[in-house]
């Protein structure tokens, strides 16, 4: 695996990434006490200290592999909270200034309701199995510092998850209409593509384009242009069924992604949508604005490329053979 293959998985999978730093992290810091322990004959905190450098080794290895990071993010963090029962009893008082950073790096591996569970049975099971602890004070102490460590990290887990996803969402909407874009739109296909493949379900694609945009922009201005790109997706929401997606696909063109059985049920919804345009869009001054449709069947294992590239043939034809028209693409 090439450095650029290795920047781009990190820089796409949040997961992954989290995964190989706390894991780099947690080797690079545990491996000098291993070793340590290793010169003083100290043979049981050894072999604890190699068994979880080789689990979280594996872990984040198998992620790699698989393409899967969050399973072995959430066996690891579970992992983790055994551990860290475990180190308190080999190690004592010394076990516990491990918890803390082990506990609140779960917020970040596994999902924040499994990382709380994974706390609270590891202050559970310390302070009803006998730890380090010699006094009341002691256990107190420690079990409000852990309580304390473990609240703002769940409330900044919270607040970080939060973020991401409004960032993803901005990522995957169109700034002007507030409709999914084009990036967005390649996510859907693959994910209409394993529905197929799994379930069966069928999905067709619609492929929008306004009828003269160009003349729209030239006679009333790019102002007024974008209004009716607004206005536009509005109206295909307003008419779309709840389970629909709409994409903006750049400048004038719009697609659609519907689960549908078969190409008849595809034209009477792109037949619907061209006469609502038709009957409620306008550019001003009463200058209607109507839009061609082509559309298509999502074909089994076919590529999401192709299959756009199929609707847009359609589109070609809808538009070249008088506008204002749908041509749905029937062959299997």
């Amino acid at each position: 695996m090439d450095w650029g293959t290795v920047r781009y998985r990190l820089g796409n999978d949040f997961q992954l990434a989290i995964l190989t730093f706390l894991g780099s992290l947690a080797v690079l810091g545990i491996t000098p006490f291993a070793i340590y322990r290793a010169i003083d004959r100290e043979w049981v905190p050894f072999a604890m200290d190699v068994g979880i450098i080789v689990t979280i080794v594996a872990g984040v290895s198998y992620a790699w592999r698989s393409g899967d990071s969050q399973r072995p993010s959430t066996f690891l963090s579970y992992f983790v909270g055994v551990m860290a029962v475990v180190a308190t009893h080999v190690l004592g008082v010394h076990g516990t200034y491990w918890i803390y950073p082990a506990l609140i790096a779960n917020f970040f591996l596994a999902p924040r309701k499994h990382a709380l569970i994974i706390a609270v049975a590891v202050l559970a099971l310390i302070l009803l199995t006998g730890g380090w602890y010699r006094e009341t004070r002691e256990a107190a102490s420690f079990a409000v510092t852990l309580v304390l460590s473990v609240l703002l990290a769940y409330v900044f887990a919270h607040r970080a998850a939060e973020q991401r996803e409004q960032l993803r969402r901005l990522a995957s909407l169109d700034a002007l209409t507030g409709v999914f874009n084009r990036r967005a739109l390649y996510g859907e296909l693959e994910r209409a593509q394993k529905i197929l493949a799994r379930e069966g379900k069928r999905h067709g694609l619609l492929m929008l384009d306004l009828d003269h945009f160009k003349q729209i922009n030239d006679r009333f201005g790019h102002t007024q242009g974008d209004e009716v790109l607004i206005r536009f997706a509005r109206l295909l929401e307003k008419t779309l069924r709840p389970h629909d997606r709409l994409f903006r696909y750049g400048g004038e063109e719009f697609v659609i992604l519907t689960q549908v059985d078969d190409a008849e049920t595809l034209r009477v919804i792109a037949e619907k949508l061209r006469t609502a345009t038709e009957r409620s869009l306008d550019a001003g001054n009463d200058s209607t604005v109507t839009t061609s449709i082509g559309g298509t069947i999502l074909h089994p294992g076919e590529r999401s490329d192709a299959w756009l590239a199929r609707a847009d043939r359609a589109l070609y034809q809808a538009k070249h053979g008088g506008r204002n028209r749908v041509v749905i693409e029937a062959g299997e």
